[in-house]
């Protein structure tokens, strides 16, 4: 997470400090495997590896909102997410680091309280301080629920600093232009160099993309970002990007930002997010055997399908070099899914107890 980098683009700013702790740069692997099998050069790009607890990217979105936390003398952070929610990680993770209190808050359409928890949900049972649970309620709420939450924080005397989901707003789009001010450097190393890539990354809210985006207009650089929806609508996701790139205009002054844009493609949307199908699944399966990476239900997968659908079709061309942008997410490969956990007990069996209802 480089504060002077982000000073370099943008001078006339004050930008707050990142105050939590990743692993940077995150290596930039050139991979013969999926180049042979993709027809085409590709890059991966290893956000995931940038912390221990799998919150990829979005722990590098998170340093900087952790600063501007610090900077208004907060003492709880509050965010909210879904039961595979890797930003609950992450956040409940940060205010351990920062000696700060964390309110996580979850909620979905289809989203029941665990019986057991494992994977995401249970590493933010375990480094969180409060969750508040809302079963059966509309994801559209979440901006509601967080205000009730810090409410509630405020009311006991604590200071709260709210946490969207995807990090979607200023600071955080600042860890994703970082992400692809350090991606332009790592690939001026390479014989393609840096401009001309094609970049894919998953698209939640957007941020991700728009700061990649971001940085190749602050840079001159010609990228084409494609994001693969791995949640909402495209319409939803588009919304999204162009709220959040008029704002990141708004406060930097900046209007070449104006230009940044991302290519969404929804054919990777499948069922949508935390309702894995079963070809996604084998396809998860495959790709573990494959090139020995955990890629999850709910991002990485979708985003590697996303991505091999646009080869096929012409919409990436195989003469350009790819960077798939590897997000994280990882632990969602041990979700709580019962679509999930389905698919394992009928493809993995013989390895298991039987299931008794």
């Amino acid at each position: 997470m480089s504060h002077e980098r982000l000073s370099d683009v943008f001078p006339a700013l004050r930008l707050p400090s990142p105050r939590t702790s990743g692993r940077v740069p995150t290596p930039l692997d050139e991979r013969a495997d999926m180049s042979r099998d993709l027809g085409a050069r590709v890059y991966l790009k290893r956000e995931d590896l940038i912390d221990d607890l799998g919150g990829g990217h979005k722990a590098r979105k998170l340093a900087h909102v952790a600063g501007e936390a610090v900077a208004r003398g907060a003492d709880v952070l509050v965010t909210g997410g879904s039961v595979p929610s890797g930003q609950c990680v992450s956040v409940a993770a940060a205010a351990r680091e920062l000696g700060m209190a964390s309110h996580l808050v979850y909620c979905g359409d289809s989203q029941r309280r665990p019986a057991r928890p494992q994977g995401s949900y249970l590493l933010a049972l375990l480094l969180g301080h409060r969750v508040t649970w809302h079963e059966l309620t509309p994801w559209d709420r979440i901006d509601e629920l967080l205000a009730e939450a810090a409410a509630q924080e405020a009311a006991r005397g604590r200071v709260p600093y709210v946490i969207p989901p995807g990090l979607h707003t200023w600071p955080g789009i600042l860890g994703s232009i970082d992400l692809g001010l350090e991606l332009a450097a790592q690939l001026s190393l390479t014989p393609e160099g840096a401009d001309g890539a094609h970049v894919v990354a998953p698209a939640g809210s957007g941020t991700t993309t728009l700061g990649l985006s971001i940085a190749a207009r602050l840079l001159g650089l010609r990228w084409t970002v494609h994001g693969m929806c791995i949640g909402g609508s495209p319409e939803q996701v588009r919304a999204a990007i162009a709220a959040l790139r008029d704002d990141t205009v708004r406060r930097t002054g900046d209007e070449r930002l104006l230009e940044a844009s991302v290519v969404v493609h929804d054919a990777p949307l499948g069922d949508g997010y935390d309702l894995p199908t079963d070809p996604e699944l084998g396809e998860m399966r495959s790709l573990l055997m494959r090139y020995r990476l955990p890629f999850d239900p709910n991002y990485m997968v979708k985003t590697f399908g996303g991505l091999r659908d646009a080869l096929r079709s012409g919409s990436i061309p195989r003469a350009v070099h790819v960077v798939l942008v590897h997000t994280g997410g990882n632990l969602g490969i041990h979700g709580d899914s019962a679509r999930l956990q389905d698919w394992y007990q009928r493809h993995l069996g013989a390895g298991l107890a039987p299931v008794h209802s």
